[in-house]
């Protein structure tokens, strides 16, 4: 159930991606005109690709907890510099 899931949302991801172009999708109906609206849908189409990303990884976590599809390596973040005491 997880992994048709996975599918399910990847192919989401895929048509998010195509239609948002790098942050420049086609103007649709009167956007033309009314650009803060085309604004607002170039907003709304990224913060459903970062949900979606979200949600993929999610259940990418899920299996690979019960042994299904491994989540991809991630790389750990860099170390902070330790602050030196004050002398």
């Amino acid at each position: 159930m997880l992994e048709s899931e996975l599918r399910k949302s990847e192919a989401k991801l895929a048509e998010l991606r195509a239609e948002y172009k790098d942050g420049q999708p086609d103007k649709i109906g009167g956007e033309a005109r009314n650009y803060q609206k085309y604004l607002d849908r170039v907003a709304e189409l990224k913060a459903a690709i970062a949900r979606t990303e979200a949600d993929i990884a999610g259940i990418r976590r899920e299996l690979g907890r019960y042994g299904g599809v491994s989540a991809p390596a991630a790389s750990p973040a860099p170390a902070a510099p330790a602050a030196s005491a004050a002398q």
